[in-house]
């Protein structure tokens, strides 16, 4: 019998089925719209139609408990940090990139989270700063990976503000900047951003929707910080991670409390 892990991030629902070995067998994504309930709906539909899964579902993100099936609710930093631990058993520091947010979380040697610290300066750095000057420009997720190979030159993106950053962008353009340049600008805005949550003393996991879909990001991690890689599916690290906590409990143990319970919730 496989258990299902969802993750309600303010953007995107996200979905695995994990089998009994705590392996990830299937994933599905959709976006979170404005009905959490409808976002989990179509992802429990989605899998019915192949597989046979028990209940409750395990939840994490910002809409955990705005399901009307029956679930069990995690911290999302928790479980992120237990998914990330599962993969490299060992200290890490974790930079989850998400639709709303930006995380640091510092995982020690048994897995725990030690700190945590979360972007304080509007969408700027995030998945849906990108997303809007993808919008702005016209530029699919895999036209801004070809063309930020092909830039001879970083143009700095100084504004924190996404409204004011996409002006500042356009700005440049009328000034003669080229596309390649800019989208370099942007990826490594973004990256400044990150490090800009705390100092980076460990390996480094770079997690979430935004290296899944960009993947040069990484790539322009390492060139700062070369201790870096990013896992496979690492949008839905954190719903494999919901399933893996509560199979370590047992059925009548309570459900640790979310150190971080004003934090953390987004995508």
């Amino acid at each position: 019998m496989y258990r299902l892990g969802l993750d309600l991030g303010s953007s995107y629902t996200k979905g695995v089925l994990v089998d009994e070995n705590n392996r990830m067998t299937d994933s599905y994504c959709v976006r979170s719209g404005y009905n959490f309930n409808n976002a989990a709906t179509k992802i429990i539909n989605h899998f019915n139609e192949k597989y046979e899964f028990g209940y409750p579902v395990f939840t994490c993100g910002y809409g955990r408990e705005q399901i009307q099936a029956p679930f069990v609710s995690n911290s999302e930093l928790i479980a992120l940090s237990r998914a990330v631990y599962e993969i490299y058993r060992s200290s890490c520091s974790i930079i989850d990139i998400g639709g709303q947010d930006t995380k640091f979380i510092q995982v020690n040697a048994l897995g725990q989270v030690e700190k945590f610290k979360m972007n304080r300066k509007c969408a700027a750095g995030t998945g849906s700063f990108l997303e809007e000057i993808a919008f702005r420009l016209d530029v699919t997720p895999e036209e801004f990976t070809a063309f930020a190979k092909e830039a001879t030159e970083e143009v700095r993106i100084n504004s924190f503000c996404t409204v004011f950053a996409i002006s500042e962008i356009i700005g440049m353009i009328k000034n003669g900047s080229t596309l390649p340049n800019i989208i370099l600008g942007i990826y490594n805005s973004i990256i400044l951003r990150s490090f800009e949550l705390s100092l980076i003393v460990d390996h480094l996991v770079i997690t979430g929707g935004l290296p899944a879909m960009h993947p040069t990001i990484v790539s322009l991690f390492k060139k700062s910080y070369p201790d870096t890689d990013s896992p496979e599916h690492s949008q839905f690290l954190a719903a494999w991670g919901c399933v893996l906590l509560n199979n370590e409990r047992k059925s009548m143990d309570p459900i640790p409390p979310d150190p971080f319970p004003q934090q953390g919730k987004g995508e």
